[in-house]
């Protein structure tokens, strides 16, 4: 087994329960993977400024796999920006606010490459939930009509996140069900979905990275413990899904680590050094 690079998801997977991770145990590693070659990758639904900040010290040496492959770095510049046309941004706003009851969903945000967006009615206590996924966050006037003209910024993806109390499995569906052609939804846990133009996944978001270093499949090793992360773990015959992984995932993959609160990533990544 040659492995070339490695991607991780964020929160549930390389992140533990308190929204960071071992840093001395992981530059020691990070280091000895450079070394030999291998690419570090962190692959998340959230924001690539977010990803940036939780990796200040490594950035200058890793990829990044944001927005669940909509927006794609290396080496600090976009390598693919996976924005959703005008009207595809206006028909999912609509049926977000139209289509749904708005005690059932807990904050919705459009989400760009410069920022992402939530109302300026937003509780102080949603915008610091919503911040803790997407630091780089502003407050517009009227959400629901919004348009990448007015951000004068690139629409890539627009989140939901219903509340406890729904049944989620079937908010989902019919979220699904409504979007406009072209469109999809990946659930990213926490009772969020994530809607963006169909092609987007983390797969094809490290399929932009394979081509650029010229990676095969069977040289990749992934880690994940959501839906989203499915596409990458099933791409390499070296997916792992973490012990805390939803069993939809568990039952799709061949290798399993500890848990994200037992870093579970580093412990399988120090094998392979």
């Amino acid at each position: 087994m040659a492995i070339k690079l490695v991607a991780f998801d964020m929160d549930g997977t390389f992140l533990n329960d308190n929204n960071t991770y071992n840093h001395q145990r992981f530059s020691k590693i990070f280091q000895q993977l450079r070394a030999k070659n291998v690419r570090v990758v962190a692959a998340s639904g959230s924001q690539y400024q977010r990803l940036q900040d939780q990796f200040s010290e490594f950035k200058e040496e890793m990829d990044f796999v944001s927005q669940n492959g909509a927006a794609v770095y290396s080496n600090n510049q976009p390598l693919l920006i996976r924005a959703m046309p005008q009207e595809a941004v206006t028909a999912t706003l609509n049926v977000i606010n139209q289509q749904f009851d708005a005690t059932d969903i807990v904050e919705h945000l459009v989400v760009g490459v410069k920022s992402a967006y939530v109302d300026q009615s937003i509780s102080q206590a949603s915008y610091d939930l919503t911040y803790h996924y997407y630091n780089h966050l502003r407050r517009v006037t009227d959400l629901a009509t919004i348009t990448p003209q007015r951000l004068q910024d690139q629409v890539t993806s627009i989140g939901v996140t219903f509340g406890e109390h729904v049944d989620f499995d079937v908010m989902m569906n019919n979220l699904r069900q409504s979007l406009p052609s072209g469109l999809s939804s990946q659930t990213s846990g926490y009772n969020t979905e994530l809607i963006s133009e169909s092609t987007v996944n983390k797969a094809a978001g490290l399929h932009e990275l394979q081509d650029k270093y010229n990676i095969a499949d069977d040289e990749i090793m992934t880690f994940g413990d959501n839906e989203n992360d499915l596409g990458m773990l099933t791409l390499t015959p070296y997916g792992y899904a973490m012990d805390n992984a939803v069993a939809s995932v568990k039952a799709q993959v061949d290798h399993f680590t500890d848990s994200n609160n037992d870093e579970g990533v580093l412990n399988i990544l120090e094998q392979i050094i």
